[in-house]
């Protein structure tokens, strides 16, 4: 999977070029764990793709958080998880509008996003490096409410153990390498 995680010119970017390009990628793990999903045989039927979808990106929107806290100055870091979100909820507007068709899309992303930010809140990250077990076992039980029955069984040992980290280690490389720029204008 090919995310971007290197700039052209290291210089100088705005929070909106870093916000941008951590929404695109966060799409894109989303994506891939997503077609990851099905090729192991789980059922990810229409109703519930979005739901999976939605709680894929709130997971690695709440992971980024984590990972740029001490990282940037809290005005900057602001500002680039509020592009990050906003960002994201146009590409699920955009994506379910294309789907499933009209609808409140982008006000429902961003309700249930901040609902899960109030839950996300509750759970640390090891060393301020990685997300605890109940942060993932959070997200994992989020994705088993968010799929068909058939699959609640295993879909939540599987989350734990391959997709969650194998997204999360995705989604560091690239949070690692966007920030590392010579100023955040």
């Amino acid at each position: 999977m090919r995310v971007k995680s290197k700039w052209h010119k290291d210089k100088q970017k705005s929070t909106d070029d870093i916000g941008s390009a951590m929404a695109f990628n966060t799409w894109r793990i989303t994506r891939n764990e997503l077609e990851d999903l099905i090729n192991e045989g789980f059922v990810i039927e229409k109703e519930q793709l979005f739901g999976v979808i939605k709680e894929y990106l709130f997971f690695l929107i709440q992971a980024t958080d984590r990972l740029i806290y001490n990282k940037i100055p809290d005005e900057n870091r602001q500002k680039i998880m509020v592009k990050l979100v906003k960002q994201s909820a146009q590409y699920y507007h955009e994506n379910k509008f294309d789907q499933i068709g009209e609808g409140e899309h982008w006000q429902e992303f961003l309700a249930d996003f901040n609902k899960k930010t109030t839950i996300y809140s509750q759970f640390l990250f090891e060393d301020d490096l990685t997300p605890s077990h109940p942060f993932y076992r959070y997200f994992a039980d989020s994705i088993k409410d968010a799929m068909t029955a058939k699959d609640e069984k295993w879909i939540v040992s599987q989350m734990i153990e391959i997709q969650a980290p194998k997204a999360f280690k995705a989604l560091n490389k690239s949070v690692q390498s966007l920030i590392t720029v010579d100023s955040i204008a």
